[in-house]
C-alpha cells in the first residue's frame, strides 16, 4: 500500500477543506517568517540610524581638562586592553584653561582630530565644505566666518598660547545642522606641535569589538589611570532598547498565533478522519495495519505543511516588503531595504512544518485506534461525548484557582508569585473546561433562543453539541486570542500609566540637566549654572552633588530596628546618608514643601543646620538632635567627620523624590567642610513659551561644549511621547496578532461549518422538503457559528480579564485598567465572527438541489 499516494487522494478529495487547512497553518507560520524579516530589517536598520547620529564608535575616555593628559605610553596600554579593537586620539589644548589665556576670549574651542577612519565617526569631522584640515589650515563654523566676513580660502591669523599667533588657512566649514558653533577643527599632529602638547592627548575615541565589552574596558580604565572621565555612550544602546526589547514581545505573540494554527490542523485531521470513517475501516478489513492508518493521517499532516510553509514563505516575504511604509511609520526607523534572513526564514519555514506534523499526532492515534467493524457500519454522527476526566480535571483546576486566590487575598497577602499561580492555574482550567462550558453555553442558548426563533434555536443548538468536538478546538483559538488581547492590554495600560505618573512625580520640570558620570558623587562644573544665568526666559534651580556620607552618631537602640544597609565603624553600627544641599525657598516655588516640624530657613542652614526627610526619623534622629556624618571612604580611614544640627523636618523633598535618605544643608557647608562644589543637576522650566525653541536650541549649544561634556539633557515631553510612541507599537502589534488570530478562528470555523453541512445535506434537504425556506436554513446554520463564537468570546474574556489582574497583582501595580469599552467590543465581534464564518457555507447548503441530495444514501 502507498500511504503517500493515499494521502494525496485523501487531501485532494475535499479541495475546499484542503485549501482552508492550508490557509490556517499558513497564517501562524507566515506570522513567524513576517516577524523574522520585519524584526531583523528593523534591527539593522536602527543599527545603521544610530551610528549615523552618534558615529561609528563605542566610548570616549580621558580628561575634562588640559591640566591632565594621556600619553602615548597611555593609549599603547588602552590598545591591549581586551575587547578595544582600534583608538583615535582627541586633542583640547586649552580645555578648562581658556580663561588664562585672555587671547582666546571669544574665539571657537580648538580641537584637534587625525584624519583616520575612526575620527571621521565623531561629529567634529561632519565637515560641510571643503575639506579637512592639514597643517596650517583650519575648519570653522559658519556662523564665525561670516560673522567676520570670511571664506573658504581665507588666512587669519589665531593665537596658539604660549606660541604667540601664527596664520592659518580656512580649508573648510561645519556643516550647518550640527550646532558646531564653538569648534575650531585642526590637524592633531600639527596642533599638538604648535600648542607644545607633543605626546598629551586629552581623550581617546575607542572602537570596540562588541558593545558587550564597555563595562570590563571601563573598570581596566579606572584601575589604571585615577579621575579618568569615561563616556560608555549609553544614549546609543537607550535607542537600541526599544527595537531590542520587542523581540521576547512579538516573540510570544508569533507562539500564540502558532498554537493557533496548530488547533486548525488538529480540527481539519478531526473532521478528515471523521468523513473517512468509513474509508480507514475498508483499509483495515483490507489488511492495513494500525501503524500504517497512523503514518497515513501524520503524511496527509505533513503535505498540509510543507504546502503550508511554501505558501507562507512567498506570501510572508511579499508581505514583508509591501509593510515596509507602514513598519517605518510604527517603529520610527527609517528603512534603506527589506533585509530577509534567510536562514531564520527557512529555520522557521521548517519548523511551522515539524509543527504541523506534531499537531496531527492525536488526530493520527485516534484513527489508529478506530475499530474497523464498528466505524464501517457507522453512517451518521451522534452526539458526541466529553472525556469526564478533562472535565474533572477542569473543575478540579477552577477550584484549586479559586481556593488560591482566596486565601491569598484575605489570609496570606504571600509572595507576588502566588498571584502569578493564581493566574496560570485559573487560564489552564478554562482552557480544560471549554468543552463544558461550551455544551452549558449551547443549551443555555438554546433555553433563551428558543421563545424567540422557535425549533431553529433548539436544532441549532442540537447541531454545535454533535459536531461539540471541532468546535471546542475553534473556540480555544478564540480563547487564547482574547485571553492575549485583555491580558496585554490591561498589562500595557497599567504599565504606561504607571510610567507616566512616575515620570512626571520624578520630574517636576520640563527640562533636567544630569550628570553622566556613574561615581558615588557624579557632578559637572558649576560653570554651567552661570552660563544658564545668562540665558534669558529660563527658571532654573541648581541642586549639589551630594556627600556620600556615614553617620558616626547613630543610636544603637534604633539601628537594630531599622531596615536599611548598615555598615561596621569602630565596632558600632552606622547608616549611609546622603548629604546634599539646596536653595529651599527657591525649591519652594517650583512645588510646595511640606514642613513637618521646626523651619526650612536657608540663613539657619548656613550655621550648620541641616533639615532631614521623615525617613530618617527611623533612625532615632528628631528635631534639634546633632547629626555626626562624613564621607564614606573618609570615615573607613577613621574621619570624624562634622556635626549638623537638626533645624527641620519636612516629609519629602519634591525635586528629588527618590532620595528618601537624604539630608539637607546649604551649599556653602559642602564646600566648607567636604570641598564639594559641583552640580549633579539643574532643573529648568523655559517660562518665555514665544522662544522656547531658540532657548533649547541654545542650551543644547551650550552643552556641546566639552567642558560640560559628562552631562545629559532630559526632555520631559520628548520622554512621555516617547512613552506613547512605544506603547502604540506594541498596542498595534498586539492588536495585529489578536486579528490575526481570530483570523486564524474564522477560517477554521468556515471549514468546519462547510465540512458539517456537507455531511448533512440530506438533513438540511429534509427540511427544505417539509417546508423550510433558504432564509429559515441559513439563520440555522448562522446560529450555530453565533453559539461558538460567542461561547469562546465569552470564556476568553473571562480569561484575560482575571489572568490580567493576577499578572499584574504579581508585577505589584499600581494601576489596574479595566477594559470595559474592550469587553463590549468584545461582546459584540465574538457573534460577529462565527456570522462571518458561517454566511457562505449556509448559502451554499441553502441553493443546493433538494431532490438529489435526498435521493443520496
Amino acid at each position: 500500500m502507498k500511504i503517500s499516494s493515499i494521502s494525496w487522494k485523501f487531501f485532494v478529495s475535499k479541495k475546499g477543506r484542503s485549501f482552508f487547512s492550508v490557509l490556517g497553518i499558513s497564517l501562524g507560520i507566515m506570522m513567524l517568517i513576517i516577524s523574522q524579516i520585519l524584526l531583523f530589517t528593523v534591527e539593522k536598520s536602527n543599527e545603521e540610524s544610530v551610528k549615523q547620529k552618534y558615529g561609528d564608535y563605542d566610548m570616549l575616555a580621558g580628561y575634562q581638562t588640559s591640566k591632565d593628559h594621556l600619553s602615548n605610553e597611555d593609549i599603547s596600554f588602552i590598545n591591549k586592553i581586551p575587547g578595544v579593537k582600534k583608538s583615535s586620539p582627541l586633542l583640547y589644548p586649552y580645555l578648562g584653561n581658556k580663561d588664562t589665556h585672555s587671547e582666546l576670549l571669544g574665539m571657537p574651542m580648538y580641537v584637534g582630530l587625525k584624519n583616520d577612519s575612526l575620527s571621521k565617526q565623531h561629529p567634529f569631522s561632519n565637515i560641510g565644505k571643503g575639506h579637512f584640515p592639514q597643517e596650517n589650515e583650519v575648519v570653522l563654523p559658519v556662523r564665525y566666518v561670516k560673522s567676520h566676513g570670511l571664506k573658504i580660502g581665507s588666512t587669519i591669523e589665531m593665537s596658539f598660547p604660549p606660541n604667540g599667533k601664527k596664520k592659518v588657512k580656512i580649508s573648510g566649514t561645519f556643516n550647518e545642522t550640527e550646532k558646531l558653533d564653538y569648534i575650531a577643527l585642526f590637524n592633531y599632529r600639527w596642533l599638538s606641535q604648535v600648542t607644545s602638547h607633543e605626546n598629551k592627548t586629552t581623550v581617546v575615541m575607542l572602537k570596540l569589538s562588541s558593545r558587550s565589552y564597555v563595562e570590563n574596558v571601563s573598570e581596566s580604565l579606572k584601575e589604571k589611570f585615577s579621575n579618568i572621565y569615561i563616556d560608555g555612550r549609553k544614549e546609543m544602546d537607550k535607542e537600541k532598547e526599544n527595537i531590542g526589547g520587542l523581540k521576547p514581545f512579538i516573540h510570544i505573540l508569533t507562539f500564540g498565533s502558532i498554537i493557533g494554527s496548530i488547533l486548525i490542523v488538529i480540527s481539519t485531521l478531526q473532521m478528515a478522519i471523521q468523513e473517512r470513517q468509513r474509508d480507514l475501516a475498508t483499509l483495515r478489513l483490507l489488511g492495513a495495519k494500525k501503524i500504517q492508518i497512523f503514518t497515513l493521517i501524520l503524511v496527509e499532516s505533513l503535505i498540509i505543511g510543507i504546502l503550508a510553509s511554501i505558501v507562507s514563505l512567498g506570501l510572508g516575504t511579499q508581505i514583508a516588503f509591501l509593510s515596509k511604509n507602514f513598519v517605518q511609520h510604527l517603529m520610527n526607523v527609517q528603512i534603506a531595504e527589506v533585509i530577509i534572513p534567510w536562514k531564520s526564514v527557512i529555520i522557521s519555514a521548517i519548523i511551522g512544518v515539524v509543527l504541523t506534523i506534531l499537531s496531527g499526532v492525536i488526530p493520527a492515534y485516534n484513527a489508529m485506534k478506530l475499530p474497523p467493524i464498528a466505524a464501517y457500519r457507522q453512517s451518521s454522527q451522534g452526539l458526541q461525548k466529553l472525556n469526564p476526566l478533562i472535565t474533572i480535571a477542569g473543575l478540579v483546576f477552577l477550584s484549586l484557582s479559586c481556593l488560591i486566590g482566596f486565601l491569598n487575598y484575605f489570609y496570606i497577602d504571600g509572595p507576588k508569585w502566588i498571584y502569578l499561580l493564581t493566574g496560570i492555574t485559573f487560564f489552564i482550567s478554562m482552557f480544560l473546561n471549554i468543552p463544558l462550558v461550551l455544551k452549558t453555553m449551547t443549551r443555555l442558548f438554546t433555553l433563551i433562543a428558543k421563545p424567540i426563533v422557535g425549533s431553529e434555536g433548539y436544532i441549532s443548538g442540537q447541531n454545535v453539541l454533535r459536531q461539540i468536538k471541532r468546535n471546542i478546538q475553534i473556540s480555544s483559538i478564540l480563547v487564547l486570542a482574547f485571553t492575549i488581547g485583555f491580558t496585554g492590554y490591561m498589562l500595557f495600560s497599567s504599565v504606561v500609566r504607571q510610567s507616566e505618573q512616575t515620570i512626571r512625580d520624578e520630574h517636576l520640570t520640563d527640562y533636567t540637566i544630569r550628570s553622566s558620570e556613574s561615581t558615588l558623587e557624579p557632578g559637572f562644573s558649576n560653570e554651567l549654572v552661570n552660563q544658564l544665568n545668562k540665558i534669558n526666559g529660563l527658571r532654573y534651580i541648581s541642586v549639589p552633588t551630594s556627600v556620600f556620607g556615614l553617620t558616626l552618631n547613630l543610636d544603637q537602640e534604633h539601628a537594630s530596628k531599622w531596615n536599611g544597609q548598615l555598615f561596621s565603624v569602630n565596632g558600632q553600627q552606622q547608616a549611609h546618608l546622603n548629604l546634599g544641599a539646596i536653595d529651599m525657598k527657591k525649591a519652594n516655588t517650583f512645588k510646595s514643601i511640606n514642613v513637618l516640624e521646626g523651619t526650612i530657613d536657608q540663613n539657619a542652614l548656613r550655621d550648620n543646620g541641616v533639615v532631614i526627610t521623615k525617613d530618617i526619623k527611623d533612625l532615632g534622629y528628631k528635631l534639634g538632635d546633632t547629626i555626626q556624618i562624613g564621607r564614606y571612604d573618609d570615615v573607613l580611614k577613621g574621619d570624624k567627620g562634622h556635626s549638623f544640627r537638626i533645624i527641620g523636618v519636612i516629609k519629602d523633598m519634591p525635586l528629588t523624590p527618590g532620595d528618601e535618605y537624604k539630608i539637607y544643608t546649604d551649599p556653602i557647608n559642602l564646600q566648607r567642610y567636604f570641598y564639594l562644589n559641583k552640580v549633579q543637576q539643574i532643573q529648568y522650566n523655559i517660562v518665555n513659551k514665544n522662544k522656547t525653541k531658540e532657548i533649547q536650541n541654545q542650551v543644547e549649544t551650550l552643552l556641546k561644549n566639552p567642558s560640560f561634556s559628562n552631562t545629559v539633557l532630559y526632555d520631559r515631553a520628548q520622554e512621555l511621547q516617547k512613552l506613547k510612541n512605544e506603547a502604540t507599537q506594541r498596542m498595534l502589534i498586539l492588536l495585529i496578532v489578536v486579528i490575526l488570530m481570530t483570523s486564524i478562528a474564522l477560517i477554521g470555523l468556515m471549514n468546519s461549518m462547510a465540512s458539517s453541512f456537507q455531511e448533512r445535506k440530506r438533513e438540511f434537504a429534509v427540511l427544505r422538503a417539509i417546508g423550510s425556506r433558504k432564509k429559515q436554513i441559513i439563520r440555522l446554520a448562522l446560529l450555530e457559528g453565533i453559539i461558538v463564537t460567542l461561547s469562546g468570546g465569552i470564556v476568553g474574556i473571562i480569561t484575560g480579564l482575571i489572568v490580567g489582574y493576577n499578572v499584574l497583582a504579581g508585577l505589584e501595580a499600581e494601576y489596574y485598567i479595566l477594559p470595559t469599552v474592550f469587553v463590549l467590543i468584545g461582546l459584540f465581534v465574538s457573534p460577529l465572527i462565527g456570522i462571518l464564518s458561517t454566511i457562505f457555507p449556509s448559502i451554499w447548503v441553502s441553493k443546493m438541489n433538494v431532490i438529489k441530495n435526498l435521493r443520496e444514501d
